[in-house]
């Protein structure tokens, strides 16, 4: 799946970009007729908007018959996600074209983490910008990918950030308390972030919200431990919400791997491990940080990619892998 410079330069005087659009996603539902207008003043742009997730797929083939210099996907992190999911296990191109996103939906964490931040529309017309100039070769940046297996027998899901224990009871709170007021989403993440810590800390009246329950972990031929967790994360992207790089050097593999063990102790520890930059570089109690290509989780805590909540499978593990890549085009100087 390698993408060569000489195929972004081939083709007409000005590359061809291809976008997938998700009218559902939150931002496209204020957003998506700007997006429209720009796309009807671009001779080099073809726009698919989505038909429901189902026709993402009608949308690749027919893109892949048109060679294009750049792959836009408009959504959130679940759009990106079964994007992504179908280049992997149904790609019908050639080669394929580097990646771009719009932040479509709340999170957009693998979108912030690539440079794409700030309205839809002004993120468009930078990556398009980068099309008429020539310069989608020099932006390009690789990015390692989660392959998730439930054990189920379906084809696995596929994102940029796992989460579960307080992860997964964050966003259910998030959801049911922050966005349901209609908060602006900097504003529902800083107070969902607040609300975490305290019940973390003991100080708030939900103090459960930040223990799992007990639980396994594997990480192949490094570490397998077991209990309760406040934080159980992997990721294989550079940056997290708020700028925050919660892992570590040790070990190698596209995953790198957190699980923090309950208790207000680990949480203020890994704290000061963050600002002082010992996160991941040297001994801290109640921390676990690796990188590995595969992460084993057995539980019974529902888990998080990308957004998207499943509930694991009883007596089965939830098996991510991490040793496959893509190339994305990178808004990041």
């Amino acid at each position: 799946m390698q993408v060569e410079k000489h195929t972004v330069e081939s083709g007409a005087t000005v590359p061809l970009v291809v976008m997938i659009s998700n009218p559902l996603s939150t931002t496209n539902a204020k957003s998506l007729d700007d997006i429209r207008a720009i796309v009807n003043s671009s001779a080099n742009v073809v726009h698919y908007e989505l038909d429901g997730i189902e026709s993402l797929k009608d949308a690749l083939e027919l893109f892949s018959r048109a060679n294009p210099a750049m792959l836009v996907i408009n959504g959130g992190d679940g759009t990106i996600g079964a994007a992504l999911a179908s280049l992997l296990y149904n790609n019908p191109f050639d080669v394929i074209p580097p990646i771009a996103f719009l932040p479509g939906g709340k999170t957009n964490m693998t979108a912030a983490d690539l440079g794409f931040k700030g309205k839809p529309t002004r993120v468009l017309k930078k990556l398009l910008k980068l099309a008429q100039t020539g310069e989608i070769p020099n932006s390009l940046t690789r990015r390692h990918l989660i392959e998730m297996d439930l054990g189920d027998g379906s084809t696995p899901k596929v994102g940029t950030f796992f989460g579960t224990a307080g992860i997964v009871r964050g966003i259910f709170w998030c959801r049911e308390n922050a966005y349901a007021k209609g908060l602006p989403n900097a504003v529902a993440h800083i107070w969902s972030a607040y609300k975490l810590i305290t019940s973390a800390l003991g100080l708030s009246r939900t103090k459960g919200l930040m223990i799992s329950e007990p639980m396994s972990i594997t990480v192949p031929g490094s570490a397998r431990i077991k209990g309760r967790y406040s934080i159980v994360m992997v990721t294989t992207l550079n940056k997290l919400l708020f700028g925050v790089k919660p892992y570590g050097r040790d070990g190698s593999g596209g995953l790198r791997f957190s699980a923090f063990e309950a208790g207000p102790g680990t949480l203020v520890r890994s704290f000061f491990g963050l600002i002082s930059k010992r996160f991941g570089n040297s001994y801290i109690k109640g921390l676990h940080v690796r990188k590995s290509n595969q992460v084993r989780v057995e539980g019974t805590d529902p888990v998080t990619l990308d957004g998207e909540i499943y509930q694991p499978i009883p007596d089965r593990p939830v098996v991510l892998k991490g040793d496959r890549s893509l190339s994305f085009v990178s808004l990041k100087k």
